[in-house]
């Protein structure tokens, strides 16, 4: 396989490529508004005492509401308020970030440079994913997948050396894999990405009953306390104070109905051809997938294989999941499309250098023009992608609750602590006109009411501060006491 070379100013040149190609897509997110979910999950953050957001990030067992969106969300609601350009700078960092994540884990699990550079291209932008690089809401994604990585990172670095994790490098990614959960639950997927891992990587030679359970006694330990930290977790989730398994929209369903749903949205997200998938495309992909991962020795599709089958299961339950919560199985997507491209660019321009026609250009000519053309195409692809779909999804991102916070900014209200505050026909059909009171005062001890939503009498009405929406401005009708008109 040819590879990117290992010249420093060839390393230092393909990062500039994918930090030039990560900016020219994503630049334009810095100022997209706050997604409607970013006030509820705010509120809801800047409700909890001090101790009880520690004590959410170390108790798996009590089901708290993705306690690592806390430690995004609440310091950057103390120094920029709810202007939502720092909080989009500041996940887009994050963003930035994970694709070292990316080219990392694609070394690691097999690649070579070039190999590794072109999968982080192609998690640099995806259109399909688009939301992740302009809604902050998808936070939570972002920060499972930085963690997630990194655990998994932390880990297949110690068996590389061909030793087992020490009890500081266990506790170090038994760390990282709960952070990922408190991020998201997609991370429960890591003890089958280790088990794959060890598998096809540094597999025992004979699997005897004496070998398992000296293998469990030594690396597969990790992989156990991954597991008994799953059941807490899965135990908090479906019974702990907080169960968001009894939501409804957290429903889990186990269905081979509601896999082909979601295999079927997924794909047309991963390949940008939404719509295009029936049952019989999905397993037609799966099998081409099996085929080229298990025909010839290549560990790298193996675990790829593994990889991208099976981190998407948390999500293939719920219903309606797709787009920037594939985040992490993007990446098993992403290195094996890599490693691929590679292996048919290379047999590409092998034959064609043998023909007189383009002997003169070289097969390292041929191979170059050939990634070169494939990845101009599809980034050709998002950009039209982009340009059609995703900025008109972009600018009405939000759009109601960014008319909201101006219109709070030009009548910059003041009430007194402990006053009872009311809001008429406040312009949206659920509760987030509270979660926005709620964030841009920043006051417990005041009380908020939707007229809309639980109707008072006038004389109840007359006894608070009232603000009401007329004429496209908001405008303070009484401060307390005063009488309605």
């Amino acid at each position: 396989m040819a590879s990117a070379g290992s010249a420093p100013w060839r390393k230092f040149a393909f990062a500039l490529l994918i930090l030039a190609y990560f900016l020219y897509f994503n630049w334009d997110g810095l100022w997209a508004q706050f997604a409607a979910d970013d006030m509820m999950n705010m509120s809801i953050y800047w409700k909890l005492p001090t101790t009880r957001i520690v004590l959410d990030l170390f108790t798996p067992w009590r089901g708290a509401y993705r306690p690592m969106g806390s430690l995004f969300y609440l310091p950057l609601l103390q120094f920029a308020g709810l202007n939502p350009l720092p909080y989009h700078a500041a996940m887009l960092g994050i963003l930035l970030g994970n694709l070292y994540l990316i080219y990392r884990f694609a070394r690691r699990v097999g690649c070579g440079e070039l190999q590794a550079g072109l999968a982080t291209l192609v998690v640099a932008y995806h259109a399909g994913l688009s939301v992740l690089y302009y809604s902050t809401a998808f936070i939570y994604d972002v920060l499972c997948f930085s963690f997630y990585m990194s655990a998994f990172l932390c880990y297949a670095r110690v068996r590389a050396q061909g030793r087992r994790l020490s009890g500081r490098e266990t506790a170090l990614v038994m760390g990282l894999y709960l952070l990922a959960l408190d991020s998201k639950e997609m991370a429960l997927t890591l003890p089958i990405v280790l088990l794959a891992y060890e598998w096809i990587h540094h597999r025992p030679k004979e699997w005897t009953p004496g070998e398992i359970v000296r293998w469990l006694l030594g690396p597969g330990r990790v992989m156990l306390y991954c597991v008994a930290l799953n059941l807490f977790y899965l135990y908090g989730k479906a019974f702990g104070p907080d169960a968001l398994l009894q939501s409804p929209a957290y429903r889990a369903e186990l269905s081979l109905q509601r896999l082909f749903a979601f295999e079927k949205a997924a794909m047309g997200d991963l390949f940008l051809a939404w719509g295009s998938f029936s049952w019989r495309g999905v397993v037609a992909v799966w099998l081409l997938l099996a085929y080229l991962a298990w025909r010839r020795q290549r560990p790298v599709l193996r675990f790829c294989w593994v990889f991208l089958m099976f981190t998407p299961l948390p999500l293939a339950v719920l219903e309606g999941r797709g787009g920037g919560c594939l985040y992490i199985p993007l990446a098993g997507w992403a290195v094996f499309a890599a490693v691929v491209l590679t292996d048919v660019a290379g047999a590409a321009a092998r034959f064609l250098a043998a023909e007189p026609v383009f002997r003169r250009a070289g097969y390292a000519g041929l191979f170059a023009a050939l990634l070169c053309a494939t990845f101009f195409f599809w980034a050709q692809e998002n950009d039209h992608q982009k340009r059609r779909f995703v900025r008109a999804a972009m600018a009405d991102v939000g759009r109601l609750t960014g008319a909201t916070l101006d219109k709070l900014r030009a009548l910059n209200p003041h009430v007194k602590p402990g006053t009872h505050v009311a809001f008429l026909n406040d312009p949206f059909d659920d509760w987030d006109m509270l979660f926005i009171a709620e964030l841009w005062f920043r006051d417990k001890s005041l009380q908020f009411h939707l007229q809309r939503k639980v109707p008072l009498p006038p004389e109840e009405l007359a006894k608070m501060t009232v603000f009401d929406f007329r004429d496209g401005r908001l405008v303070q009708v009484t401060g307390g006491g005063s009488r309605l008109p």
